[in-house]
């Protein structure tokens, strides 16, 4: 049975502390998937590595996945400077794949089977990016996942490589098995409108991990399932259908004027629908 998760993009904009973590877990969540990305984690760290490996242990956590790097800081996310697998320049995705390649080794040290990657750069910044680069990319990243029994989960994104179908082509194109998807949930919803449960449909036999979140159709929101207009029971029909086992995991933003902690409160009343929604839809 699928368990809910918690995704630390809740926490991005700060470092993580053990008190992030005694949250989550007091939300009633036994799973985290973890950022592996600036101010929030520094997989470069050792210190901060062991120290969050004792916390999840503290807390009898569990991190079965984690979002690897997209940018190296949020601050030049912020500017525009992203990372991207399918960059048009070679040195630009040999960044990307470094990258990468670092937090593999260091999430594969806390057993975080499943690494969520984007597929390009997001939104119209992704516009030069192309499939043959991404394919380059994840030629190199395979035999790394390979060694260090990792999945890595390709995830639909607001991007002109990022749709349902794109990703579909391309973890069908390069045929490896540990290459699947990360079916996101708002971002299918933002990409295919109305055809969002087409897109779950595409997306959830390939799918390893899931990121749920609601959104309006106009904005990446990142809203608590149930406060935008995603049609959830689509999607636990497409997940109960292809026997999906791994973690339901909730991405969310913090609103402005709001801490975490109204964030956990609202999930926590959350959670145990969704994982109801896809037990029931069976």
């Amino acid at each position: 049975m699928p368990m809910p998760s918690l995704s630390a993009h809740l926490f991005a904009q700060e470092p993580l502390t053990f008190g992030h973590f005694q949250a989550v877990a007091e939300a009633g969540f036994g799973q985290v998937e973890l950022w592996a990305m600036k101010p929030n984690l520094d997989c470069g760290d050792p210190a901060a590595m062991s120290r969050l490996k004792r916390w999840l242990a503290d807390l009898s956590l569990e991190a079965p996945s984690f979002h690897a790097p997209f940018y190296t800081h949020l601050d030049r996310a912020r500017t525009g400077n992203w990372l991207s697998l399918a960059h048009s320049e070679p040195e630009q995705r040999l960044e990307a794949i470094n990258e990468i390649q670092a937090s593999l080794i260091a999430m594969a040290n806390l057993d975080a089977r499943i690494a969520v990657l984007h597929p390009s750069a997001p939104g119209s910044a992704g516009e030069g990016d192309t499939a043959d680069g991404f394919m380059q990319s994840i030629e190199r990243l395979i035999p790394i996942a390979e060694h260090l029994n990792l999945t890595l989960a390709v995830e639909n994104i607001p991007a002109p490589l990022g749709g349902a179908e794109q990703i579909g082509a391309l973890i069908e194109r390069i045929g490896h098995p540990c290459v699947r998807a990360c079916l996101d949930s708002g971002h299918a919803f933002l990409t295919e409108g109305e055809a969002a449960p087409e897109a779950f449909r595409r997306l959830a036999p390939l799918a390893a991990a899931t990121h749920l979140h609601d959104n309006d159709g106009e904005s990446d929101g990142h809203l608590i399932p149930g406060e935008g207009q995603v049609p959830f029971p689509a999607l636990w029909r497409a997940l109960d259908e292809t026997g999906y086992e791994g973690p339901l995991t909730f991405e969310l933003r913090p609103r402005e004027n709001s801490d975490y902690a109204f964030h956990l409160n609202e999930l926590a009343q959350a959670a145990p629908l969704a994982a109801a929604g896809l037990e029931n839809s069976s």
